[in-house]
Formats: C-alpha cells, structure tokens, sequence
C-alpha cells in the first residue's frame, strides 16, 4: 500500500479499534450488572436494529464511491442526491420497524421487546445514513474527521450506558441515551463533509435512477446477507429463549483492534478499487488487493491464535464465571478472522456482478438456516457459531473464485500462501512457549494478560526480520517512529 494509503488505514484502524476496546471495555460492566433477561433483551434489540440498518442503508455507502469518481457529475450534485435518497430510507426503515413489532415479539417470546424497540426508533433514523456519510467523508480524505467523531460519540455513549444502570437501574433510559448519541453522530459526520460537497439543493432524477439500479441488487443480497450474520442470533432467540442469547451475544465478541483492521482496510481500499476498475487496470487491483491481504493477515493471525490457545482463561475473567457458558462460543466465533481479511465484494460490486452476489448470499443463507436448525438442535449455542464459521467460509470461497475471474489471476497472486504460513508458524512457535510457561510455573491469567504485549513485539521484530511485513507499511512506520522520536528529543 502506498504511505498516503497506509496511514489513512493506521489512523481508521486506531480510531475503530479504540471505539471497540471502549465497548470491549463496557462489556464486563453490562453482564455482570444487568440481569440474563436484560442483557438478552439489550442484545436482541440491537441485533434487530442492524439488520434493518444494513437492508435500509441500501449498500448506497458502497455504490456511492462509483458515482464521485463519474467524472460526468459533479460531487455536490451526487451528494445531494445521495442524502435525499437517504433521509428517506430513514424514515421508510423507522416506519418499518414500529411495523415489525409485534412479530418480533412473537417470535422471541419476550415481554421488554416492545418498550425497547420504540424507545430505538430515533437511533435507527439516525443509524442509517451514518455508513454513507463515513463512506463520504473517506473518499473526500476526512479520514482524521471522521474518526475523531466516532471516538467522541462512543465515549458519550458509554458515559450515557454507565449512568442509565449504575445511578437510575433503567435499560429503558439506557436505549434512549443510544439513540441520542446516534443523533449526535450523524450531526456531526453530515457538518463534516467538505463545504462545497455538502449541499441539499440538488436532485438529479436520472442519477438516483441509476443509484437505486445498481443498488437494487445489492440492497436485496444485503437482506440476505444480514440475516446470515443474525440468523445465528434470531434461531437461538427462538428455539432456546432469551437467556441461551444472552450467553451466545457474550461470546460472540470481536478482538479490539485487530477486528476493526479488516473494515479500515476495506473502507480505505474501495475507493481505489472502483478508480482502478474505471481504467481497467487489473494488474493494480491485485497488487493493491494483495498488500491489504498481507498487511491484514501480519496483525490478524498473532492475536487469534494467542486468543485461541488461551480462550477459557481470559474470557472466564473477562465475563465472569457468570458466563463460563459463553467461551466456547468465543472461539469458535472468532475463527471468522481467519477469514476476515479481505473484502470479498469490491471487485464484484465495481464491476457490475452483483447478481452473483446475490446468488451467492441466497445459497449461503438457506445453508446457514438449516445447519443452525440442525447444529443448535445437536450443539446449543455453540452449534450456531459453527454454522456461522462454515457458512462463511462458503460464502468467501465463492465470492473469491469469481473475483479472480474477473482479474484473470490467480488465487495465489491475492493471497500470499508462503507468508500465512510463515506468520503462521512464527505465531504458533512463540505461543507454545508462553503456554508451557503457563502450565508449569505461572497459571495466573495475569501472567497471560502481561506476557501479551512482549509475544506481539516479538511477533513484530520476527515479522521485520524474515520480511513478513509489507514493506510500504514498514517504511511507513518508520517514518512514523522518526516523528515521534523527534518530537520526544525536541520535547
């Protein structure tokens, strides 16, 4: 990746991950104060607000890039009509969502549902436009903008969720607070994007015919490919009730940081993606596409597989034995980064293959629904996470061999084998290490927790010394470290 490219991914991936460690952070909080009902009930509304979120945003956040980089329209004129379109889908997605009510009730059996979804009607009006505006602001270079934003709202978010539970005992408040901050948020992002973007006035009705064209298919694979990412969560509120949800939304978390890399990446790399495809070079899609992959893969792998080899200990203390149900669950989740490091879609939606998306999210989905009846039948909770795991595996297998179609590449030229396996390997070798250093002389989770930082570094130097990091993003860390080496000297 190019050093403009790279640190605009390191400041997106700093401020994501920053945003998930407040919420990793807030977790332990949530689950030991509030009640299996409650938490189960929180978890719930929030799966609900995020599936009508993504079948509402409409992919519009994707497809938009497409049309600022037309250079047949001008970038005022293309926001103006992708905002309008937006504010109405806002309001089309809330009217939907009070609709939707009393089935979601039905469906999960649970008396809070109700109250929570009308006090969450503003946070999904809000929600909506928040993907399109970041994919704005991105493409624009507001990449520090939007960030600072997102760390601000989550803060106040936090402050609002702490405050609601500790001094007035209220989830009902607390959902309030949320969409408040969701408010704030959009505010802020809107008031963001380049004064000479951001106008209203314009409406260009061809324009939105073709947002709404190209969107389409995208929109409806979307309501798909939400429903495989919640199935998991909709099957085990159905079939084992609220509290088997509570313990399955427990587990199912994301490493701070190191999940956030996969959408920074993504969300910088789109807009090159759709600039290169404009001008038929493929050659430096792949090149571009690669050095994400690897560059994604040296800081993904090491953590996982840390994570993996000590779930049962960390996750045991970071949820409470309240949750001892919830770590097995964990690790099985979390193999979905093993995965998660590449965007599986860009190359197909900028080059008009959305149908085979769409396809592709179709016979995902039905398989995900019968191996999640099947599997929590036999496994609970756990059988869901399985079904999830091997559902997206298909699911970017598929996506994959078309996109090398389309580049007329192969698989190995995306994905650098050699190097998995090396950063494999590497990570693996310290690891064992660190667990036989566990096992026989310090079996306190705090000899995990410290030792944790020295096993990164560590990675870190090897990754430097056998060439396993990109080297963009090395020279570009290097001279981020001469920075700060000069500011601390002059300091």
């Amino acid at each position: 990746m190019s050093s403009a490219r790279s640190t605009k991914v390191l400041i997106l991936t700093i401020g994501n991950g920053i945003n998930v460690l407040i919420n990793f952070l807030t977790l332990p909080y949530l689950v030991r104060t509030l009640s299996y009902l409650n938490y189960g009930s929180y978890g719930q509304v929030l799966m609900i607000l995020g599936l009508i979120q993504g079948v509402f945003t409409f992919n519009l956040n994707q497809v938009a890039n497409i049309y600022f980089s037309d250079k047949k329209y001008e970038s005022k004129e293309v926001f103006s009509t992708l905002i309008r379109i937006t504010l109405l889908l806002s309001v089309l997605g809330s009217v939907f969502m009070i609709i939707a009510i009393p089935v979601v009730e039905l469906i999960f059996s649970n008396e809070l549902i109700p109250r929570l979804l009308l006090l969450s009607v503003l946070n999904l009006f809000s929600q909506i436009p928040i993907p399109i505006l970041i994919s704005v602001l991105i493409y624009f270079g507001r990449v520090k903008h939007t960030t600072a934003i997102l760390i601000f709202s989550n803060i106040f978010k936090v402050a609002v969720m702490f405050c609601s539970i500790k001094f007035f005992d209220s989830v009902e408040l607390m959902m309030i607070g949320l969409s408040i901050t969701s408010l704030i948020q959009v505010i802020l992002l809107f008031f963001s994007v380049p004064k000479e973007v951001r106008k209203l006035n314009f409406y260009n009705k061809p324009l939105a015919g073709k947002f709404f064209k190209m969107a389409t298919p995208l929109a409806v694979s979307s309501l798909i490919e939400k429903s495989l990412f919640y199935i998991d969560g909709i099957m085990i509120s159905a079939m084992l009730g609220t509290t088997a949800y509570a313990f399955y939304r427990a587990g199912a978390i994301e490493v701070p940081f190191i999940a956030t890399l996969y959408g920074a990446v993504s969300t910088i790399v789109m807009p090159e993606v759709a600039r290169y495809f404009a001008d038929r070079n493929y050659k430096e899609i792949v090149k571009l596409k690669s050095s994400a992959i690897s560059t994604t893969v040296f800081f993904v792998y090491p953590v996982l597989i840390y994570l993996l080899f000590f779930s049962y200990p960390l996750v045991s203390f970071y949820l409470s034995e309240k949750y001892i149900n919830s770590v097995l669950v964990f690790s099985i989740f979390n193999l979905s980064l093993l995965i998660r490091i590449n965007d599986y879609q860009d190359v197909l939606i900028v080059s008009g293959n959305s149908r085979f998306i769409f396809k592709s999210v179709v016979f995902t989905t039905i398989l995900n629904l019968i191996l999640n009846y099947v599997l929590i039948k036999l496994f609970g909770v756990e059988g869901s996470a399985m079904a999830f795991i091997i559902c997206l595996v298909i699911f970017a297998g598929l996506l994959t061999w078309k996109s090398i179609r389309i580049m007329n590449c192969k698989f190995t030229d995306l994905f650098d084998l050699q190097l998995i396996i090396k950063i494999s390997i590497v990570s693996v070798a310290l690891v064992l290490i660190v667990y036989a250093l566990h096992i026989y002389f310090f079996k306190g989770v705090w000899f995990i927790i410290f030792v944790a930082p020295v096993y990164a570094l560590i990675v870190f130097i090897a990754g430097v010394k056998m060439n396993l990091l990109h080297p963009a993003l090395l020279e570009n860390l290097k001279l981020r470290f001469e920075k700060i080496k000069r500011l601390l000297k002059w300091a």
